[in-house]
């Protein structure tokens, strides 16, 4: 039987009224997301609930706000972390075409089996995504399941004490992954998504025209905030122990959106790293590895999440300016799981219990290629398939 996370909780008590403007309630239909670690309140954005897991979507309080750290703990100066960064991401040439297309891994780490003998295991999901330029066209994303392995050698012999049952992740039916193993779930949504459910109502043509200068960028970006904090007052309570988003924590968001799914300029790129590094709580952590080990200079924001602490880390190729990787480790390690984070509790500090790594990110004019059994569709009221 499949777990049930905090999110299918969510989803089910949302009210149908809290419907944001052009979303669809279609959007449940799709296979419930199994991967955990997701914090934010999810019965506000009905179009974020059945695809949260897909690339892009991470663990950080976008739509709430369980208290990031404010203090300035870096041993480095923090607004200057990803200067030579920025400076390199903005020379970049590059040709706009039809689809900003990314490609990447879903990694994380938990902790699983019977009491008294149980492991930790790493899944992977290959993902991909073709944001178009033109507004009228879909986006496509793709996720496609990889082997479930114990994390080392020591967690294998724990597995192989346990009889070497079949490693899943959280599907613990093997059956009805959002990512099945061996196969390719397609996933249709706005051409604006995720962005545009947070208020930046943009089509991709002016997110081309951003601002090139981070304080001119946040200034654009921050006027999208009154509207979408009009918003929250029609919104539930958030769930013990959250807050809805503040202004700050919902400019990092949409930052960060914008860094890893937009069409933009290579000059807004390097305005971006400038302005999230420059955002109020940012620890900046010099040259660390991405969960694939690949080294890159990195910034990153503590949260408190039940019992414990984990810290999202924004992590950039410093020779180029190309994003490597978002990911969550454990700061303080939890002594049982928080809403939504199975297992979690046990993970030692620094343990990545979950990153998006970018393998490949450019501009493209060949469209996601769709199996005869899978065709684009022409309207919203299909939302995915699997070839």
């Amino acid at each position: 039987m499949k777990r049930k996370n905090a999110l299918d909780l969510l989803a089910a008590a949302r009210p149908a009224d809290l419907d944001m403007p052009g979303s669809s309630r279609a959007m449940e239909e799709l296979p419930t997301p199994v991967r955990r670690g997701r914090v934010r309140w999810a019965g506000a954005v009905a179009a974020s609930l059945a695809t949260v897991s897909v690339i892009g979507a991470l663990a950080f309080p976008r739509l709430l706000d369980p208290g990031v750290s404010m203090g300035q703990v870096a041993t480095y100066p923090a607004g200057n972390a990803l200067d030579t960064a920025a400076r390199n991401a903005a020379a970049q040439q590059q040709t706009p075409g039809r689809f900003w297309y990314t490609e990447g891994l879903i990694l994380g780490e938990e902790i699983i089996g019977a009491p008294g003998n149980r492991y930790r295991i790493k899944t992977r999901v290959q993902t991909g995504r073709w944001a178009p330029r033109d507004p009228a066209t879909l986006t496509v994303l793709t996720e496609r399941g990889l082997p479930t392995v114990p994390a080392s050698g020591q967690e294998e012999q724990a597995w192989r004490r346990a009889g070497k049952p079949k490693l899943c992740g959280n599907d613990t039916d093997c059956k009805n992954d959002t990512a099945p193993l061996g196969r390719t779930r397609f996933i249709f949504m706005a051409g604006t998504w995720p962005y545009g459910d947070q208020g930046l109502t943009l089509p991709a043509a002016e997110l081309l025209d951003l601002p090139q200068a981070p304080d001119a960028l946040r200034e654009r970006l921050l006027a999208f905030w009154p509207a979408y904090s009009e918003t929250m007052k029609d919104w539930p309570s958030p769930p013990a122990g959250t807050s809805l988003p503040t202004k700050d924590s919902w400019l990092l968001g949409i930052s960060l959106d914008l860094l890893q799914h937009a069409p933009i300029s290579a000059g807004t790129r390097g305005a971006l790293y400038r302005m999230v590094a420059n955002l109020p709580g940012t620890r900046a952590l010099g040259r660390i590895p991405d969960a694939e080990g690949r080294l890159g200079v990195g910034i990153g924001w503590t949260q408190a999440v039940g019992d414990g602490q984990s810290e999202q880390q924004l992590i950039v190729e410093e020779s180029s300016g190309r994003l490597l990787a978002l990911q969550n480790t454990v700061v303080k390690p939890w002594s049982q799981d928080p809403a939504g984070f199975e297992g979690a509790a046990g993970l030692p500090a620094g343990t990545v219990y979950h990153a998006l790594v970018y393998q490949r990110a450019a501009w493209t004019d060949t469209p996601a290629r769709l199996p005869e059994a899978c065709s684009a569709p022409t309207q919203t009221d299909r939302k995915d398939c699997v070839g």
